[in-house]
């Protein structure tokens, strides 16, 4: 997630640690196929005496060009909400194909990501490449359904952070895991996200749960989506 120049201070908090939806289509889709897919969720924090997760919410669509490579595009609708278009574009591309016989070897995928944000009032733009990594797990019947873990891995091309403070770290770091089940045409994933693994959590305004120390939060996101074209 992201800091913005002009957002309310608790939104912009929590876009610090680079995360509004759990990954992106970890497992490419066949040839052909379409999903589209709808996600809730963000880092924890502890609110009104609980713990409970950020209610941040995207759209995504995904599309099979090849068995190898899906491409997708996501919208988040909270950041609508705060006055800020905020959208991500990508592809994903299977690396590597494990032997269906050798469960314990997962499949491997690659991620490419261009996100960008537009502050609908005074047009202020930001762009963050993002570079995920994936080891996949595939089981059940037809092995349609998948266990992953991975890192998506941010890049802020800007020099300073909001307010003009030194940058320390332009790449975020934001560890995942996860599982997705598939019956007939409907998905659902369910991810645990590391968020901002080398970022600091103290002297800020929201208060992130504190599961991992003095650096991070923890996020956790739910996803469902269809296949619409099967």
């Amino acid at each position: 997630m992201y800091k913005l120049r002009s957002i309310s201070v608790v939104f912009g908090l929590c876009l610090t640690f680079f995360s509004c939806a759990p990954s992106r289509f970890v497992n490419t889709l066949p040839e052909g196929e379409t999903q589209v897919g709808f996600s809730l969720g963000g880092p924890m924090q502890n609110l009104f005496g609980l713990t409970i997760p950020t209610p941040y919410s995207s759209v995504v669509v995904g599309h099979g060009l090849r068995d190898d490579i899906t491409i997708f595009g996501g919208l988040h609708t909270t950041a609508l909400i705060f006055n800020t278009l905020q959208t991500d574009l990508g592809i994903t591309k299977r690396l590597y194909q494990s032997d269906s016989s050798q469960l314990w070897i997962p499949d491997v995928s690659g991620s490419f990501t261009i996100n960008t944000l537009l502050e609908i009032k005074d047009g202020a733009f930001d762009l963050f490449p993002q570079i995920d990594l994936n080891a996949v797990w595939k089981y059940g019947e037809n092995k349609n359904n998948f266990f992953y873990l991975g890192v998506s891995n941010w890049f802020d091309l800007s020099k300073n952070k909001a307010h003009g403070e030194t940058k320390d770290n332009p790449v975020i770091f934001n560890p995942h895991i996860g599982n997705t089940w598939k019956k007939n045409k409907w998905s659902l994933t369910i991810e645990y996200k590391v968020l901002g693994l080398m970022e600091s959590n103290q002297d800020i305004v929201v208060s992130y749960a504190k599961w991992h120390g003095k650096y991070s939060a923890p996020g956790i996101f739910i996803g469902c989506s269809k296949t619409i074209n099967k």
